[in-house]
């Protein structure tokens, strides 16, 4: 559910907000990526019993935007409020035809290091929670969650496509 999370709220912003974010993706915040950019990851969860076989798992999702100006602080601060706002109102209440809660946003801060502010980017970070249910499964569901498959490209994917071996590996 965590990768669906983190991949709806991509989705959305590049359907709602593409002219403005740029590049979107799924990455743990900002750090040595100096470049204009919007990541989205999720960081915390904490768990509260619901029955005796199932849980609320709410958790933590920050999107960190960076925004470029190079003309000044001023120019970089309303670029990046623009787009913040407009993150929020996008994600706002949003369940993202999964089986959540609905997002909500919990605070936003300047992450900016000097090291950002000297290139002309400035980084904000806005952190939003949203809340699932999970049950208990079986030994034998518990195992297919395990279980992981690999894919090889003998040949460069761009050449067809093509899956050329596969295998799968069960952790244990």
């Amino acid at each position: 559910m965590l990768t669906q999370i983190e991949d709806a709220i991509v989705a959305r912003i590049k359907t709602k907000l593409a002219a403005a974010a740029g590049v979107v993706t799924v990455q743990k915040g900002a750090e040595g990526l100096p470049q204009p950019a919007v990541y989205v990851s999720t960081e915390e969860g904490s768990f509260r019993a619901v029955t005796q076989t199932s849980f609320n798992q709410e958790v933590k999702i920050f999107v960190d935007i960076i925004f470029s100006h190079l003309a000044s602080e001023g120019e970089r601060r309303k670029g990046v409020y623009l787009i913040l706002l407009g993150i929020i109102q996008t994600l706002l209440l949003q369940k993202l035809g999964l089986a959540i809660k609905p997002l909500t946003p919990r605070g936003w801060r300047n992450t900016t290091t000097e090291e950002f502010r000297e290139k002309g980017l400035i980084v904000y970070s806005l952190e939003l929670a949203t809340s699932f249910v999970i049950t208990k499964l079986d030994d034998e569901a518990t195992d297919d969650l395990l279980l992981v498959g690999l894919n090889y490209y003998l040949q460069d994917p761009a050449d067809d496509g093509e899956i050329d071996a596969s295998d799968e590996l069960t952790l244990s």
